[in-house]
């Protein structure tokens, strides 16, 4: 297995070079985390897109009644969508049998450089067990996207790929070919991982939600396993 890690989307290779990856997007604060509690939540799918305009026309084109639109910038609500990207607004109440119409910063941005890939995952520390037994599979190749934020480096998305590295080796007892990202990253996981939620809350995104009084959604996504769900991407849809 060739284990690679991108700290940012604008590490990643070339499409034609991702046309026989798979690649797992990370984005813990809050984009994958939020994905990963509506679909386990029922929701019917999630359609990721990168800006507001082409959210609201996808919305439009499906019928307010069966769709929900979903999303942030800097952290906060768009003015008239329905949900933010909090995973405590994605109950089975508000979402089940549900379309979500999705737009964040940075996680559905990470999303769209990838729609190369052969195949595509939604990690979060939510579920990175789930995800680690559906990779340890297949001996293929694989890159760990972290969304990072605002294109730079974020810690707390590097933890989250470290961690599954680490669960991969526990898994396959073995590390060849992975690369010096990935080694830095399970690095990372170890020296974090036992205060996950402290570090979590000092990490920009994580002051920046404090700030904004939604320290809850650091809380929620610090937790470790509890989902056993691997949403994958299909037809552009984010199911499971």
């Amino acid at each position: 297995m060739r284990l690679d890690v991108a700290f940012t989307p604008g590490e990643l290779p070339p499409p034609a070079v991702l046309v026989d990856q798979t690649v797992v997007v990370i984005d813990v604060l809050r984009a994958t985390s939020t994905m990963v509690e509506a679909l386990a939540n029922d929701a019917r799918g999630i359609t990721a897109v990168a800006t507001t305009e082409e959210a609201v026309r996808i919305a439009q084109n499906i019928g307010r009644d069966g769709a929900l639109l979903t999303g942030e910038r800097k952290c906060v609500r768009i003015e008239g969508f329905d949900l933010g990207n909090s995973p405590l607004e994605f109950t089975a109440e508000r979402v089940a049998g549900r379309q979500l119409i999705m737009t964040t910063t940075n996680g559905t941005a990470a999303l769209a450089a990838v729609t190369a890939s052969r195949r595509v995952l939604i990690a979060s520390l939510l579920n990175v067990d789930a995800v680690a037994r559906e990779l340890a599979v297949d001996d293929e190749s694989i890159t760990l996207v972290c969304a990072g934020r605002e294109g730079r480096f974020a810690l707390e998305d590097a933890i989250c790929a470290g961690t599954l590295a680490l669960r991969l080796y526990r898994r396959l007892g073995r590390r060849r070919n992975w690369s010096d990202a990935a080694l830095a990253a399970a690095q990372l996981a170890r020296r974090y991982l036992p205060s996950v939620e402290r570090t979590l809350r000092r990490t920009a995104a994580g002051r920046q939600l404090m700030e904004l009084g939604l320290g809850a959604d650091v809380t929620y996504c610090a937790q470790l396993d509890h989902y056993d769900v691997v949403p994958k991407v299909r037809d552009r849809q984010v199911v499971l």
